[in-house]
């Protein structure tokens, strides 16, 4: 797979905890919240530029949030899911075949 324009150097392991199908569900609620932050920014922000600029962010920052998003909905099959270039550990549960490599 190519590697996504997204993905940043590990920085840190992320807990046992944060498996794919909650990481799938938080980033939907953190699209949301982004879509709301950018519908207050274009409201209240007053100078054209720095508006443009602001929703320009937000909607990048959607974006790579999307694209890993997407990643992550059919990662568990392969045993190899990442998050932003973050490991992503899979639970025993959702595939066996990945504790065996």
């Amino acid at each position: 797979m190519a590697a996504s324009v997204f993905e940043l150097p590990e920085l840190t392991v992320l807990p046992d905890w944060l498996h794919p199908e909650l990481l799938e569900d938080l980033s939907l609620v953190a699209l949301v919240s982004i879509a709301l932050v950018a519908l207050l920014a274009f409201r209240l922000i007053r100078r054209l530029a720095l508006r443009g600029v602001v929703v320009g962010l937000l909607v990048v920052l959607a974006v790579g949030l999307w694209d890993q998003r997407t990643q992550l909905s059919d990662c568990v099959d392969h045993c190899t899911c990442t998050l932003f270039g973050q490991t992503v550990q899979i639970p025993a549960d959702r595939n066996p075949r990945c504790q065996e490599s």
